[in-house]
Formats: structure tokens, sequence, C-alpha cells
């Protein structure tokens, strides 16, 4: 009981108690949010490595059994997380001749109903083949890459794989 007591009469001994209180308070406050963003990241960042090693994957199985190509490495690069498209409410009313609508978020237990998401934008993508030294290989590779994500063939890179 004596430590107790000790300790917390050195506590009040020193100058600016609150002071110092205040800033470790903060520091424990900051640690919070930037911890609870930092989750919300990476769950984000999870989804859009899925969805691009996907992606990546159906082009290689597509690519593969383009004739004259042989094995086939694919990387997409992309510049930003998945897009959410939040539900709206519309409600229109009429008083005097003027109708006046009105839009309000639709949300669901506390949290905004998600109606739609979109998937990341993609910047490039760089394909390695074998086979893709014939012009006409290159080609086709290039139109796979542009119908199935749906980017300008200036983004898509076509190279050959090493022997």
């Amino acid at each position: 009981m004596k430590g107790v007591r000790k300790f917390f009469e050195k506590i009040k001994s020193v100058k600016n108690i609150e002071l110092y209180a205040a800033l470790v308070l903060a520091v424990i406050v900051l640690v919070a949010v930037f911890a609870g963003n930092a989750r919300e990241k990476t769950e984000n960042s999870v989804a859009d490595d899925s969805y691009i090693d996907a992606m990546e994957h159906k082009i290689c199985s597509v690519v593969e059994k383009i004739e004259g190509c042989g094995k086939v490495s694919v990387a997409v690069s992309y510049a930003s997380d998945e897009e959410k498209v939040y539900a709206y409410e519309t409600e229109t009313t009429t008083s005097g001749g003027v109708t006046k609508q009105t839009q309000s978020l639709v949300s669901v237990k506390g949290e905004p109903l998600v109606s739609t998401t979109l998937p990341p934008k993609i910047l490039g993508v760089v394909v390695v083949a074998e086979g893709a030294d014939d012009p006409i290989v290159r080609f086709r590779i290039v139109k796979v890459v542009v119908t199935l994500l749906d980017v300008p063939e200036k983004d898509v890179q076509v190279l050959t794989y090493k022997s």
C-alpha cells in the first residue's frame, strides 16, 4: 500500500501532469483510429487483389488456348480500390403546382446500402507469352485482353517469353 501511495505522490509532484495525460490520451486515440483505417484498407486491398488475380488467371487460360501460344504469364496493374455505389431513395412531392424531388441515402441497421460494387480501375496489362513474336498471335492476345478487361489497346503490352 505504501508503494501505491508513493507512486501517486510522485505523480502529483510532476508539473503539467494534465498536459502529459492529454498527450497520452491523444496518442491512444490516434493509434485506435489509424489501426481501424489500416484494417479496412487491408480488407479492401484483399478484395481488389482477389479480383485482379481472377482476371489474370482468366486471361492466362484464354490466351494459352490461342493457336501459336504456349506458356503465358499476365500482370495487371490497377490504380484505385473498388468503388461502392450506394442506394438512394427518391421522393417526389407536389405542393401548389411545384414538384420537388428529394433523394436520401438508404440505410440498413445504420449502414448505407450498397447497390453495386465497381471493380478497381485497371491501368495496364502485361502479357508474356511463348509465340508472341508472331505478329498475328500478338494481335490476338491484345484483342483478348482488350475484350476481357475493357482497357484501351495502348495499355496492353505483349512480350515474348524468353527461351
